[in-house]
C-alpha cells in the first residue's frame, strides 16, 4: 500500500512540475510580448523587419529550392486534391506583369487532356484564375505555394499566380496597385477577357480589394487619388466573375482580443500578435486613402460585387473577419456564401504530407469546394445554392457548416459536446 502512494505521490509531482514549467512559459511570453507592445513604434517595426527577413531568407533560399529541385516533381508527394502536384500541368511560364520589384507571374497552363474539361462551359464563362499568394504582407512567394494551385489545372484551368511587392520594404497600396496592375496585364497583354480571383490570407485581403475597386468605378477614382496612381484610371481590366477567399484579412478589428475556445489561451494569443505585427509592418505611416485597407473598411462605398465563396477555420481568429464580411455583403444582397472547416490559418498553403492527416478534413474538401465552384455558370451556381441554416446547399457535400451563422453554431456544439465537426 505504501508502495502505491509512493507512485502516486511520484506522478502528481511530476505532473504539479509540469503544469509549473507550462504556466511559467505562459507567464513569461506575457511579460516578453507586454514589453515589446510598450516599445517605440520604429523600435518595434525594427525588430520585426529583422525577425521577417530571417523568416524570408529561410523560406525564399531554402524551401523554394526544395520545391522546384525535388519536392513538385516526388512521385509521393501530393497536392490537396491527391494527385501528384504536377499532373497534368502543360507548362510553367514566368513571366513580368510590370516593372517594379516583384512584380512577376508565373503562368501555369493545363495540358490538352485536362483542358478539355471545360470544353464544354459556355464561351462567356471564365477559364482562368488569378491566385495572390499569403503570408502576411511580408513573405512568401508564388514559388513556395506552387503546390497550392496545380490542382486547377487537374480542373482545366489556366492559373496566373503572381508575385507582389512585400512590406516592410513596401507598405500599402504598393502591393494592391500591383494586383490591379497584374489584372490590367492579363487582360491587355494575355487577352483574357473574364477572370476568377482566388486568394488566401494577405492574398484574399488584396484579390476582394481589387474586385472592389475594378468594379465600382467611383471608388477606383478615390483610390487611384488617394495613392496618386492616375494609371489606374486608363488601365483596361478583365470581367470578374467570381472570387474565392481562404481565411482573408478583411476588416481591422472583428478578430481583435477574441480568444476561441477551440485552441489554446496561447495560440490565440501567439495569432493575434503574428496578424497584429505583420500589419504594423504592411500599414501606411501616413494613413493613405484614409487607413482603408481592407474590403470592410469599404464596404458602404460597394455597389457592385462578384459572385464569392468565402473560406475559413474555426481554429483561426481570422474567423471573424471571414464572418463578418459575408454578413455584411450578405446583407446587403451579395452573392457571397461562406464555408467553415475545422482547421487553423493557412490549412490550404501547406502540403498534405506535413498536416499529419488532417488535410483529409480541410484543404481536401476545400479543393473539392473551390473546383465546383469556379466550375460553375454564375446563374446556375445562384439557383443551386442557398443561405439556409439547415445546410441545404450544393456545396454541403463535406461535413462543415454554412451560412452566416457558422461559427456560432460551431461555439455551441463545442461547448457542448467538446468536439469539433
Amino acid at each position: 500500500m505504501m508502495q502505491f502512494l509512493l507512485v502516486v505521490v511520484h506522478y502528481l509531482v511530476r505532473l504539479v512540475a509540469l503544469y509549473v514549467i507550462v504556466a511559467s512559459i505562459h507567464a513569461l511570453w506575457n511579460v516578453a510580448c507586454r514589453a515589446f507592445a510598450a516599445l517605440p513604434r520604429s523600435a518595434r517595426c525594427f525588430l520585426l523587419t529583422a525577425f521577417i527577413r530571417f523568416i524570408r531568407w529561410h523560406v525564399d533560399g531554402f524551401w523554394t529550392w526544395v520545391q522546384w529541385k525535388l519536392w513538385l516533381f516526388w512521385p509521393h508527394a501530393h497536392a490537396q486534391d491527391r494527385q501528384q502536384i504536377m499532373k497534368g500541368v502543360a507548362s510553367i511560364r514566368w513571366d513580368s506583369y510590370g516593372d517594379r520589384e516583384k512584380e512577376m507571374v508565373h503562368v501555369v497552363e493545363p495540358d490538352a487532356e485536362h483542358a478539355q474539361k471545360l470544353s464544354d462551359a459556355p464561351p462567356s464563362k471564365a477559364r482562368t484564375i488569378l491566385y495572390a499568394h499569403g503570408g502576411g504582407f511580408v513573405f512568401a512567394s508564388s514559388s513556395v505555394l506552387m503546390h497550392s494551385i496545380t490542382c486547377f489545372c487537374r480542373q482545366g484551368f489556366r492559373v496566373y499566380s503572381m508575385d507582389y511587392p512585400l512590406a516592410p520594404e513596401h507598405r500599402f497600396p504598393a502591393a494592391l496597385v500591383s494586383t490591379l496592375r497584374a489584372l490590367h496585364w492579363i487582360h491587355a497583354r494575355e487577352g483574357v477577357p473574364v477572370v476568377m480571383l482566388l486568394g488566401d490570407s494577405a492574398g484574399g485581403n488584396l484579390v476582394s480589394m481589387a474586385a472592389a475597386l475594378i468594379m465600382n468605378p467611383p471608388l477606383m477614382r478615390q483610390f487611384a487619388a488617394a495613392v496618386d496612381e492616375p494609371d489606374l484610371l486608363h488601365y483596361t481590366y478583365p470581367r470578374v466573375e467570381s472570387m474565392a477567399c481562404l481565411y482573408g484579412l478583411l476588416d481591422q478589428t472583428s478578430w481583435r482580443g477574441r480568444c476561441l475556445k477551440q485552441i489554446t489561451r496561447l495560440e490565440n494569443f501567439m495569432a493575434e500578435a503574428g496578424i497584429s505585427g505583420a500589419l504594423e509592418l504592411y500599414t501606411n505611416l501616413d494613413g493613405v486613402f484614409n487607413g482603408r485597407y481592407t474590403l470592410m473598411d469599404i464596404h458602404d462605398d460597394i455597389q457592385h460585387f462578384p459572385r464569392t465563396l468565402f473560406v475559413g477555420g474555426s481554429r483561426d481568429p481570422l474567423i471573424y473577419s471571414t464572418l463578418f464580411a459575408h454578413e455584411r455583403l450578405h446583407a446587403s444582397g451579395f452573392d457571397v456564401h461562406c464555408k467553415i472547416y475545422p482547421a487553423r490559418h493557412g490549412f490550404f498553403g501547406f502540403p498534405p504530407q506535413w498536416t499529419f492527416g488532417a488535410w483529409e478534413t480541410d484543404a481536401a474538401p476545400t479543393t473539392e469546394l473551390l473546383a465546383h465552384f469556379f466550375g460553375q455558370s454564375p446563374t446556375r451556381h445562384r439557383r443551386q445554392c442557398s443561405n439556409t441554416l439547415d445546410g441545404t446547399s450544393c456545396c454541403l457535400a463535406h461535413k462543415a457548416d454554412y451560412g452566416e451563422h457558422a461559427l456560432r453554431a460551431y461555439d455551441r456544439h463545442f461547448a457542448a459536446t467538446g468536439e469539433g465537426w
